[in-house]
């Protein structure tokens, strides 16, 4: 039997205002900013969406309802902190009145620090932190073009500080976008490796928000959904790059954005961080690569929520004994690895073992991350998951 959540714990849930989804919903994208009242647009996208012609249709949608719209294409992947001053900067240049995003989760990340620029003065470095941006921003529309960060429903942008080789976050309810549009026909020209890697990231959002010791039972039926919808399409996604996985996916990322922008992640994307930015691994590889590992560390905390996960990995539950579900998710996770031929092991992305303890003694300064793991790793834990993961 399940174990009921305490009655008296108060859940917080939160989401954009509007959320669009379904196929050739990218084609609203105009009215939805004029309906905000935008009239001068600031679009944010990278170089990649431009030459692809993507970005192009959405200017398109946007002049055809009367925006002027002036495009930035600059945001590199992964950016670094310099990159979001480079975008505030540019949004503080006219009184832009709606701000579009259209791309990865760096470009969507990027375009919400580039809304709340014009009304929080001053280096972005300074909104580094929780609660940090006190005003709201100008209103954005986000169109996702990966199946993977759900930045497009989250009150996070992540920016990596180069000097420190760390990963870290703006994170504020102003940081909310106010449409978030999710067209599946928008991911269709993602190549094979990014399709896995992104899927896997969103997977990684799904699991860690069940593990999460801020999930609740809303952020739980999302987590059950996602991790169902991506663990069915992932594989035909990456290898037949088809509309009904493209769907699948570009739904299960949407539904685990939702799960996670709300529970958090804990575990999983701290010990990511340890090594992603000073090994120069991305981030949906670096968070995929952790996630068996941390899920089977993490799973004797959360009993109760192993047959529902298990089932929706399409396990016969009533074969496993409750203390086999955590390490049977685990492997499942490490088989569909395999079959994406995606890194699985920290030697496959050049970390050597002697880097052990460095990335063991860097996990703990990801506090905020750590604490919202049921179990708390020790030191000797912590060195033993990297070593697992070597």
């Amino acid at each position: 039997m399940q174990k009921s959540q305490p009655s008296e714990k108060i859940f917080s849930f939160q989401l954009p205002r509007k959320i669009l989804f379904g196929v050739n919903a990218s084609e609203t994208a105009g009215a939805e900013a004029k309906a905000l009242g935008g009239k001068e647009a600031l679009l944010v996208t990278d170089g990649n969406m431009a030459k692809l012609g993507v970005s192009g249709k959405i200017v398109e949608s946007l002049v055809k309802e009367g925006l002027k719209v002036d495009v930035f294409d600059a945001v590199d992947p992964e950016p670094v902190i310099e990159v979001a001053e480079t975008v505030a900067k540019a949004a503080r240049k006219k009184r832009y009145d709606v701000v579009v995003g259209v791309g990865g989760g760096s470009v969507l990340d990027m375009a919400k620090v580039a809304a709340v620029a014009p009304t929080n003065p001053g280096p972005m470095r300074s909104y580094v932190g929780v609660d940090l941006v006190k005003e709201p921003g100008v209103p954005t529309v986000l169109l996702p073009t990966t199946s993977g960060t759900g930045s497009e429903v989250t009150n996070v942008a992540v920016v990596t500080i180069a000097e420190d080789e760390m990963k870290t976050s703006i994170i504020s309810p102003h940081i909310f976008g106010h449409v978030a549009i999710v067209d599946p026909t928008l991911t269709y020209s993602l190549p094979p490796r990014l399709t896995a890697s992104t899927g896997l990231d969103a997977l990684s959002h799904a699991l860690e928000a069940l593990i999460s010791v801020n999930s609740s039972p809303i952020t739980d039926a999302l987590a059950y959904q996602a991790v169902n919808l991506i663990y069915r399409n992932l594989l035909n996604a990456q290898r037949k790059g088809d509309p009904e996985s493209r769907y699948g996916m570009s739904l299960g990322s949407l539904i685990a954005g939702m799960a996670f922008g709300s529970a958090g992640v804990c575990l999983g994307h701290a010990a990511a961080y340890s090594f992603a930015v000073s090994h120069r691994v991305t981030h949906g590889v670096s968070c995929g690569l952790v996630l068996p590992y941390i899920f089977r560390f993490s799973a004797p905390a959360i009993p109760q929520k192993l047959p529902e996960a298990a089932r929706a990995m399409n396990f016969d539950v009533e074969s496993l004994k409750s203390g086999e579900m955590g390490d049977a998710i685990s492997d499942a996770i490490l088989k569909l690895m395999g079959e994406l031929q995606v890194p699985r092991r920290l030697r496959d992305v050049g970390i050597t073992r002697e880097d052990l303890p460095k990335l063991a003694d860097k996990l703990f300064s990801l506090k905020r991350l750590i604490l919202r793991c049921p179990r708390q790793p020790s030191k000797e834990d912590a060195l033993k998951l990297f070593e697992e993961m070597w």
